[in-house]
Order: structure tokens, then C-alpha cells, then sequence
């Protein structure tokens, strides 16, 4: 109540006294910027002059209102929380003694419910510190990456593997008669069902012979001088390289896909052209000669000669 007498008494009044006060200031701050600049040599100080006190009057106006208006609405809350009291106490007064108690515990719910909802505001408008997680550190060394570059696959060891291994583990087994093919009714003329009529009395005459289980033979040593490469060709022998071929080159590719040049220096090729590659680089382009010349072209489009 000390507050809200002190507000009604002395801070709203006194606002509105300041309010007042600064009206006529404004008033006395206008006719003066405008004598000044009507008087003033320079026009464009004058004008800034005018500027600076329009800014530093209207800032003080706004703060003054401001005050106030906080004073007066603190002054309605407070108003409105002495009449919600009175009108308490109005009520429990004309009840009885079960209704002061009933009312009573409503208002400890209510403001045990306030006190809970304002924590929980609270602890949402807290500042929140998350803890600092592991910073990132970069190696000091880099693995050493080769450049990919196509290798082909060589198929003959698994498939020679794969044959010896199938060959051992299959057993002998007595074949399965195969069954004669069944003919629908009306469609067969006279000739052929003559025909498949004495096949099938020569067939049920004579059973084929059942060919008897024989084990496999063991396999025969190795020789060591078998397993020597042969030796090179003469030198000339096979057919002469063609003209355009370089004396020296990494390997002879030949193309999979047809590939039209983008720029000037790359080749344009059609599929099944046989290339001479000099020179890899680590983005999967290689530099070679062909027939229609030599420039650059893209890895993937060509595969070894084998």
C-alpha cells in the first residue's frame, strides 16, 4: 500500500509536471532553430544544429513518457491486486466455515501453481553453457595415396582353380532315362505317328547300357622343366609395328567407347581404335598416340591389350 500511495502522491504527478515542463522547452528549442537558421550565414551548420537538439529533445520526451507510463501501469496492477484481496476477503466472509477452508486451499493451489510456473520460466530464460567438445586436430602426415590408374584382371589362375576344384568333388552318377515328349491329341498326322510309334516299340525292345563308375585317374607329376617359360621370339619376328607407333610408350590400350574431343589438344577416337599410351596423370587423363594423331583422352574409355 506504501507503494502504491507513493505512486499516486509523488512519481505520477511529478511526471506529468515534467511532461509539461518539456512541452514548453520544445516550443522555446523550435522558435530558436528557427530564427537561427533563418539568421544564420551557413546554412548547413545551422541545419545540423537544428538536428542535434530535435534528437536530444525528442529523446527526453520519450524517456519521460516512458517513466510514466511504467508508473501508471505499475499503479493499475497494484490497484488491481488490492481489489482481487478485498473481493477475497468479501467472499470468504459471507461463506461458512467449510467454504473458508475450501476457498482457502484453492488459493495455496493457485499460488503454489504460480510459484512452480514461474520457476519453470525461470530456469528457460537462465543462460545455458554448453560444455567444449574435443577439438579436431589434423595429422601430421598425410598417407601417400597412389594415383589410380586400371589394371586388368587376370581370370585364368581362379578359373583353373575353380575347374580343378569342380572336377574332384563331382562324382560319377548313373544318367536319368529321358522321357519321350508328349504330343497333343488331333494334331499328330498318320506318317509321324508311325514313326513315333515304332521308335517307341524300338526303344522299349532295347534299355541303353548303364555306363559303369570308373575312379579318376591320379594327375601326373609335375615337371619343373615344364614350367619354364618359353624363350623370347627372334627379334623381327610377327608382324612390323605400324608407322605412327613411338619408339617408346607405356602400353597399348584400345578403346571401348567412341569419345569426341572437347578442346584442341585431346583426341577424337571411335571404338575398337588402338592407342599407344605415353604418359599417365593422377586425374585418370592419359596422353597418347594414335592413328589420327596424338593428345590427351580420358582413362576410362580404353582397357589394355591383353
Amino acid at each position: 500500500m506504501a507503494e502504491l500511495q507513493q505512486l499516486q502522491e509523488f512519481e505520477i504527478p511529478t511526471g506529468r509536471e515534467a511532461l509539461r515542463g518539456n512541452h514548453s522547452s520544445l516550443l522555446r528549442v523550435a522558435d530558436y532553430c528557427e530564427d537561427n537558421y533563418v539568421q544564420a550565414t551557413d546554412k548547413r551548420k545551422a541545419l545540423e544544429e537544428t538536428m542535434a537538439f530535435t534528437t536530444q529533445a525528442l529523446a527526453s520526451v520519450a524517456y519521460q513518457v516512458g517513466n510514466l507510463a511504467g508508473h501508471t501501469l505499475r499503479m493499475l496492477d497494484l490497484q488491481a491486486a488490492a481489489l482481487w484481496q478485498v473481493e477475497a476477503r468479501v467472499s470468504t466472509l459471507g461463506q461458512g466455515k467449510s467454504a473458508i477452508t475450501s476457498n482457502f486451499v484453492t488459493q495455496m493451489v493457485n499460488m503454489h501453481m504460480e510459484k512452480v510456473a514461474r520457476r519453470e520460466i525461470g530456469t528457460l530464460a537462465t543462460v545455458q553453457r554448453l560444455p567444449p567438445g574435443q577439438k579436431i586436430i589434423a595429422p601430421e602426415s598425410l598417407p601417400h595415396l597412389t594415383p589410380y590408374y586400371r589394371r586388368p584382371l587376370n581370370f585364368r589362375s581362379e578359373q583353373a582353380a575353380v575347374a580343378d576344384r569342380d572336377l574332384v568333388s563331382r562324382a560319377p552318377r548313373i544318367p536319368e532315362p529321358v522321357q519321350a515328349p508328349v504330343v497333343p491329341d488331333g494334331r499328330l498326322s498318320a506318317a509321324s505317328s508311325a514313326s513315333s510309334l515304332a521308335s517307341a516299340g524300338s526303344a522299349e525292345g532295347v534299355a541303353p547300357e548303364l555306363p559303369m563308375p570308373l575312379d579318376l585317374p591320379p594327375p601326373p607329376p609335375l615337371d619343373i622343366e615344364d614350367l619354364e617359360l618359353p624363350p623370347p621370339p627372334p627379334p623381327g619376328f610377327g608382324s612390323e609395328e605400324p608407322s605412327w607407333v613411338p619408339d617408346a610408350y607405356l602400353e597399348k590400350v584400345v578403346t571401348l567407347y567412341p569419345y569426341t574431343r572437347q578442346k584442341d589438344n585431346e583426341l577424337s577416337f571411335s571404338e575398337g581404335t588402338v592407342i599407344c599410351i605415353t604418359r599417365r596423370y593422377s586425374d585418370g587423363w592419359c596422353e597418347g598416340v594414335c592413328s589420327e594423331g596424338s593428345g590427351f583422352f580420358p582413362g576410362n574409355y580404353v582397357e589394355p591389350i591383353s
